[in-house]
């Protein structure tokens, strides 16, 4: 099988460690703002813009996420996950408009502090489609099932979206 590893795409001078999700909510409009007016001619940042409806979008990806992730054996340490994706991903490189980002190896992982979607979740339920949820082993399951290929599994499984969006459960240091 591919040697396997997760990345997290950040725009320039920013904490990848910092998650608006994981603030108060009266502190995360008050962040959004602040984000959106520093940076109004940025696609990553658009979000904060419209942040009355990315907040209760995105709060209610993150909520089924993590409950079907829990269902599935999962033990989240966190409400609201760091957004990964599976390997590289060109389109998520340009959002951010930077070659910044981290990446871990997904061995050093640990299985119950991580979920993963095929495709955006936020984006999926704003479009009425439930994500589905994979721990780490039903995602090792299924690219075996692939002859053991990544590029088979994402060329079989996302259809139209361009990634598979990986959610950390807890910060990793490594």
């Amino acid at each position: 099988m591919d040697k396997l590893y997760i990345t997290h795409y950040f725009f320039p001078g920013t904490d990848p460690w910092k998650n608006i999700m994981l603030l108060p909510e009266k502190e995360a409009f008050r962040v959004a703002e602040q984000l959106a007016d520093a940076h109004p001619n940025t696609t990553s940042f658009g979000r904060f813009a419209d942040f009355v409806n990315y907040y209760p979008a995105r709060k209610r990806a993150d909520d089924f996420v993590r409950e079907r992730f829990i269902e599935l054996g999962g033990k989240p340490k966190l409400l609201h996950p760091y957004s990964f994706t599976l390997m590289e991903c060109e389109y998520l490189r340009e959002w951010f408009n930077s070659s910044d980002k981290i990446t871990f190896d997904l061995e050093v992982i640990p299985d119950d502090q991580v979920s993963f979607t095929l495709g955006d979740s936020c984006a999926l339920m704003l479009h009425g489609t439930e994500p589905v949820v994979l721990t780490k082993e039903l995602l090792l399951e299924r690219i075996e099932a692939c002859g053991g290929s990544v590029d088979v599994f994402l060329k079989s499984s996302l259809g139209k979206y361009p990634y598979v969006e990986v959610q950390l459960w807890d910060i990793i240091e490594v």
